[in-house]
């Protein structure tokens, strides 16, 4: 039926269509699809990735829409997350990681669901008693945290259908815990992507001391030391590296600009 939708009703910001989406896939479909996902992957059902009829039945019915038109991340640098956030126009909530409830495996930080843009009042309506409004500052200090625990950002895009990218959620990740992470490593970009963000790693050899910080830090395995040497591959812009270097090998920079 999606195909048949006019893409201009469907990709607005507040697209009624997109909106409903938003609304029936908050209320009753994240949480189911992050638990099968996350068990199906590392947990209990993890057979289901492993066999060839459950892994098909994952990978095709599941994960690859999943990924490819209703829900993934673009991972952000901190700082320019936090830029991003002091931008923001609207109202600003928090809430429980929707992974976390949902496999209830992880032990980073609860309250790290920071719902913007069209994605406040729909998780606010959905869950009132889960979310609550905050100011720009205290989003700012929740990013700051978990990066300073050595998680990583992404901004969550929902409903990637007629070119649109809206955002409505940032996502504070960890490794053990994130979902559609694991998705992404378990499965493979091409069956669930995870969108690069706008920036990229870059390695200065002449200051770098070998240290393998970067290589230990990166969640994409994106980093590696070539005959003491770091080398960088296929970076998706979380900049943890370039955070954690500590002598500023390691920096961001923006093939945007």
């Amino acid at each position: 039926m999606l195909g048949h939708l006019n893409h201009e009703w469907l990709s607005g910001e507040q697209s009624p269509v997109r909106l409903a989406l938003m609304r029936v896939f908050a209320r009753w479909i994240e949480v189911p699809v992050l638990f099968l996902s996350y068990h199906a992957c590392v947990g209990r059902l993890r057979f289901m990735s492993r066999w060839r009829l459950t892994r098909w039945l994952l990978l095709y019915p599941i994960a690859f829409p999943f990924g490819h038109y209703g829900d993934t991340g673009r991972p952000y640098p901190t700082d320019r997350l936090v830029e991003m956030v002091r931008g923001l126009e609207g109202r600003i909530a928090v809430g429980p990681c929707r992974c976390r409830i949902g496999h209830r495996s992880c032990r980073h930080p609860m309250d790290t669901d920071i719902v913007i843009r069209t994605g406040t009042d729909v998780w606010l309506q959905a869950f009132p008693k889960e979310y609550r409004v905050i100011e720009a500052e205290e989003a700012v200090r929740i990013i700051e945290l978990c990066a300073s625990l050595g998680m990583f950002h992404m901004v969550f895009l929902h409903c990637l259908i007629g070119s649109a990218m809206n955002e409505y959620v940032i996502c504070n990740c960890c490794t053990d815990g994130c979902v559609p992470y694991i998705l992404n490593r378990a499965l493979g970009q091409d069956i669930y992507p995870v969108v690069k963000g706008d920036w990229r790693a870059s390695a200065d050899a002449g200051i770098c001391v070998a240290c393998g910080t970067c290589v230990e830090v990166c969640p994409f395995s994106a980093r590696e030391l070539t005959e003491g040497k770091p080398v960088v591959g296929e970076c998706f812009g979380c900049g943890l590296c370039a955070a954690r270097c500590p002598t500023g090998a390691s920096r961001m920079w923006s093939w945007l600009t």
